[in-house]
């Protein structure tokens, strides 16, 4: 695990200053002691010392989110896929988390807490980790980035990039970098080609990170907040975990995992897939990180989901031609 690591800051593409550790996932137990951000205002949350609350929590995750604005929308379907659009050629992702899944990490979290509840009591059990849940992250009616998700299952997306990026080879994995904002703490995972070993050889490879793995099908992520406002704390009684209400409300910093694939031109999707995948949300009236034009309700986005048009025979012959060249590639 890594105990030192040096953050510099820099300047995204939307022109919001983060602080960078590259090549690494820095706990935040550490981060609690590293010199480099005792100055940024993420020290004022990382400091507190917080009531009891689930953590780790382990996530299955098997579908991603690019969640985008008006402007992009629009060049994401002409275009007919995503592009790597950064200085890095990066498309970024996030997990898409359900009620599901959340259920599914608090039984695993009960077999952390209770090694030896069964499965009878872990169906009985009262839910509680939905009370912590309140990161951004968790909040799929509204995002900061734009009024359109699309959401793809994670193995379907990963099978697309194979194909088209990497000649049918796995893709590799590796640790990108631990990103820290004013409370909120970025673990970026990056996806390449095989063919893009040697410029991307000084990341380590995934499996060395104790916080994030992949298993071929899902991203197993263990996350250390899962609160962006604390009002309760984590009470056991017996073989029970309750969510106690706290007097007053703490603040304190969260944590995401991020999915970056590398690719310099489009990972191209059916425009009937695209919007298949595509949904609408609220953009945060909070914090809006959104670069570029947004809808001005609800109702009008969904209005222009609705508008996209495309040409059913023609994504018939992208299907067959897709499947003809899949047959060639296994025969």
């Amino acid at each position: 695990m890594e105990t030192t690591a040096n953050f510099i800051p820099r300047k995204n593409a939307r022109r919001a200053v983060e602080i960078v550790c590259e090549g690494k996932f820095i706990a935040i137990k550490d981060l609690k002691i590293n010199d480099d951000i005792k100055r940024e205002t993420i020290s004022r949350y990382l400091s507190k010392d917080i009531p009891e609350y689930p953590t780790p929590v382990e996530f299955h995750i098997t579908e991603v989110a690019h969640v985008t604005n008006k402007t992009s929308l629009e060049d994401i379907w002409d275009s007919e896929g995503f592009e790597g659009l950064d200085r890095d050629s990066l498309s970024w992702w996030s997990p898409k988390i359900n009620e599901a899944d959340i259920r599914a990490a608090e039984e695993l979290y009960l077999d952390k807490l209770f090694p030896d509840i069964t499965k009878e009591e872990k169906a009985a059990h009262p839910p509680f980790l939905s009370e912590f849940t309140t990161s951004p992250l968790f909040l799929n009616k509204t995002s900061r980035y734009g009024n359109f998700r699309f959401t793809f299952p994670l193995n379907e997306l990963m099978e697309a990039y194979k194909k088209q990026k990497c000649e049918g080879q796995e893709p590799v994995l590796r640790i990108y970098e631990t990103k820290l904002f004013k409370q909120e703490i970025e673990y970026v995972v990056l996806a390449h080609s095989p063919e893009f070993n040697e410029q991307f050889k000084d990341f380590p490879l995934l499996t060395s990170s104790p916080w994030v793995a992949y298993d071929g099908h899902r991203i197993i992520w263990k996350a250390q907040a899962i609160c962006e406002t604390h009002n309760f704390q984590l009470v056991t009684r017996g073989k029970t975990a309750m969510p106690e209400p706290l007097y007053s409300h703490e603040w304190y910093v969260w944590d995401e995992v991020s999915l970056v694939f590398h690719t310099k031109d489009v990972l191209t999707i059916p425009k009937r897939k695209l919007k298949a995948s595509l949904s609408c949300c609220e953009l945060d009236q909070d914090v809006n990180l959104s670069k570029g034009e947004n809808c001005s309700s609800l109702n009008e986005a969904e209005e222009l989901i609705k508008g996209l048009q495309y040409d059913d025979e023609k994504e018939d012959e992208k299907e067959e031609h897709k499947s003809a060249e899949v047959k060639i590639e296994t025969d």
